[in-house]
């Protein structure tokens, strides 16, 4: 009797489409799951077991189908995460959530082709796959890394501390194994025994990670400290480019400058284009703002649009204790489409599209040295910055032991923006063991130390974002420089051998005579 067909294509139309429906479900499901691990619900233990359904849809599935499946997930992924850009723009949005649900789908291409592979194998291919997805999404055409796997483990100290090894992708790896692990207790497919190695496998990893994290949160001497105050004026975006409001602004800091000056910090720190408008616009507003800093008598870093020659940067500036600008540090990576326009030159009809004036990139890393601040040294990070890992590293290993992001997301609303901004933030301080403060105009505006820990924020009846005020904290200075410091992303290079070593391999399989076959 001839066997059956188990090609989908031979079955029934109405079977395919209820097949269709249902994995399809199930990647919508994982996709929800995963979403809610994000903030502002921050429902992170969903991340260690959300992909399962998406893994069970995935399975036996050939590769057209596979990386359909894994783009609509992240479609639904995306939007879920990032449709707070629709406030800036809703078609750009639409066309970065659609980009971006292609590295989703070429996981999927990924995990059908190694499908046949013995478990053991998949439990590290999978998850090196994953990681080196995100690692060239954090730096492919500029970089955008928001919405990480390890990101949704940021309140999860134990684990994530064993950034300061393998940076924040490390994490991301082993959030996707523990969901590879799972699947594979639900479904098989290589027996009971080689599931059961695979859950001994992971057990044994999260066992000595949690160990090293618990270790890494009892450090061995406390650091040197200063006191730190940081001011959020919840300045309405479209008031602060308005040139009439430029006074009234400034009002508005100094009169929250004075409440924090009260706690007699050593520090006072604004956030980024915190100074209304531009410097060179309206130099008696900038000579008013020196002279009542020398009366405040407290240092001051604050962000401003500056100009040298024809130039113009995002910058951040440093007055000592009498009001005198001591150094200043020019952003390094640009927004594109925000803060320049990509191609102007080749497609100049995009100008009619994004009508915005480039900045220009500064040229190199800046480590301030706080006036009388006991010869501490900080270094900032300007608005997005603090979500590329390559940077702070490059601060810290210039001899920063403080890092500051001074940032301004009343562009994307009331939305979970800043917090999701915050995740990345966190894995910054445990990647470098520095410690980071955060000033923000609408928020989110907080102190975390170097294993990760927020420890205070700005908040106003326990709102956190959209809300002025003045806050207040003792922040540590470390020195040291941790593995991640001083040798970078070799874990994330690791999981492309993992790659590279799956595929050869495959090939050789692939190539080699079964039995009976003449060599």
């Amino acid at each position: 009797m001839k066997a059956k067909s188990s090609d989908p294509v031979s079955l029934p139309l109405s079977v395919r489409i209820k097949s269709l429906l249902a994995h399809l479900s199930l990647a919508l499901v994982s996709a929800g799951l995963m979403v809610l691990a994000y903030p502002k619900t921050d429902a992170w233990p969903l991340a260690w077991f959300g992909l399962v359904p998406l893994l069970l849809a995935l399975d036996g599935k050939r590769p057209g189908a596979a990386y359909g499946l894994g783009w609509v997930f992240g479609c639904a992924f995306f939007g879920g995460t990032l449709y707070w850009l629709m406030h800036v723009t809703g078609f750009g949005m639409a066309l970065l959530v659609m980009f971006l649900a292609n590295y989703i789908g070429l996981f999927a291409l990924g995990h059908s082709l190694w499908r046949k592979r013995p478990l053991m194998e998949k439990i590290f291919l999978y998850p090196a796959l994953w990681t080196a997805l995100e690692f060239i999404r954090d730096r492919f055409l500029s970089g955008f890394g928001w919405a990480s796997l390890g990101h949704s483990q940021y309140l999860f100290l134990p684990v994530i501390q064993m950034a300061d090894i393998t940076g924040m992708f490390g994490v991301s790896f082993l959030v996707l194994m523990a969901n590879v692990a799972i699947k594979e207790t639900l479904r098989p497919s290589g027996g009971r025994r080689e599931s059961r190695k695979a859950g001994l496998t992971l057990a044994m990893i999260l066992a000595a990670v949690l160990v090293y994290g618990v270790f890494r949160l009892n450090p061995a001497k406390p650091d040197p400290t200063l006191r730190v105050a940081i001011v959020q004026p919840n300045i309405p975006q479209e008031m602060k480019w308005q040139s009439s409001a430029w006074p009234v602004n400034m009002e508005k800091m100094k009169e929250l400058t004075l409440r924090a000056a009260e706690t007699r910090p050593d520090l006072i720190i604004w956030p980024e284009t915190s100074y209304p408008g531009y410097i060179w616009d309206s130099p008696a507003l900038y000579e008013d703002m020196k002279q009542f800093m020398a009366g405040v008598k407290v240092p001051l870093l604050f962000g401003a649009h500056t100009k040298i020659g024809d130039s113009y940067f995002n910058s951040a500036v440093l007055f000592d204790s009498a009001g005198q600008e001591t150094a200043q540090y020019d952003k390094l990576h640009l927004v594109p489409f925000g803060e320049y326009l990509p191609l102007r030159r080749a497609w100049p009809f995009l100008e009619e599209i994004v009508p915005i004036e480039d900045f220009t990139a500064g040229r190199k890393q800046t480590v301030f040295t706080i006036p009388d601040g006991k010869g501490q040294t900080l270094s900032v990070l300007i608005c997005f910055e603090d979500t590329m890992a390559r940077l702070a590293r490059e601060f810290v290993n210039s001899g920063a032991r403080l890092l500051v992001n001074i940032t301004n997301d009343a562009w994307f609303q009331d939305t979970k923006a800043p917090f999701m901004h915050l995740q990345a933030a966190v894995f910054r301080t445990v990647e470098n063991r520095r410690a980071l403060v955060r000033a923000s105009n609408t928020g989110v505006s907080c102190f975390i130390s170097k294993t990760g820990k927020i420890y205070k924020y700005l908040e106003s009846n326990g709102k956190k974002t959209f809300v002025d005020g003045v806050t207040v904290a003792d922040v540590g200075f470390s020195g040291g420089k941790t593995f991640y410091t001083k040798s970078g992303d070799v874990f994330t290079y690791f999981c492309f051998g993992v790659i590279l070593w799956g595929i050869i391999t495959g090939e050789l399989r692939r190539k080699k005579p079964g039995p009976g076959i003449n060599r």
